[in-house]
């Protein structure tokens, strides 16, 4: 099929569509315009899938909310088509662009380093683990609460105390992590060092 005939095609199915309206003139402008909307979408964003998802949805916007004056529907369908492929295009770079910055991240504060290093802050980890554990539930809620970035007004919420008294429930559980982590860091750097001798 020639250019000249699917535009003459495509053109009276407009006609049909403005005239029937309904299911028939939408099938109508869809079998005329589906191909060339996913072709031109696909050359825009380089993927056939997204191009047809990006398609329908263009052909969903003109059945749900078709043009107020239709004298032109194609073009309308192509203009419509063409700034969801563009936006499709930003909201990827967008998205690259936030993902190359979270890798990144994700390395320089995850790089494997020392191994040395990796297995000293595994330790570290189990441990205060074990000295939460070991503290009051209520204590150890604020500090778990308090280091997950978590307000004074939200963890009075999730504990159901006055915001009033949460910074003194943390500084009291601040120094009875403190101590028995210390206390605890201690006794297994003794248990260390009579295990080397």
């Amino acid at each position: 099929m020639t250019l000249s005939n699917k535009r003459n095609k495509a053109s009276s199915a407009s006609q049909a569509a403005r005239d029937d309206g309904g299911e028939a003139g939408f099938e109508a402008v869809f079998q005329a315009h589906w191909s060339q909307v996913v072709q031109v979408l696909a050359r825009l964003v380089g993927d056939p899938a997204e191009a047809e998802d990006l398609a329908l949805d263009a052909f969903w916007r003109l059945y749900h909310q078709p043009p107020r004056q239709d004298q032109n529907l194609g073009g309308w369908l192509y203009r419509v088509a063409t700034r969801l492929g563009l936006n499709a295009l930003r909201a990827r770079q967008r998205r690259q662009h936030y993902e190359e910055s979270a890798g990144k991240d994700a390395l320089d504060n995850d790089s494997p380093g020392n191994p040395a290093a990796l297995v000293e802050r595994a330790q570290e980890r189990q441990q205060v683990r074990k000295v939460l554990s070991l503290m009051k539930p209520r204590a150890a809620q604020v500090l778990i609460l308090r280091h997950s970035g978590m307000s004074y007004a939200e963890i009075a919420g999730a504990l159901d105390v006055s915001p009033a008294s949460v910074g003194t429930l943390l500084a009291r559980a601040e120094r009875e992590f403190e101590g028995r982590y210390l206390k605890a860091s201690g006794s297994s750097r003794q248990e260390e060092e009579d295990a080397s001798q």
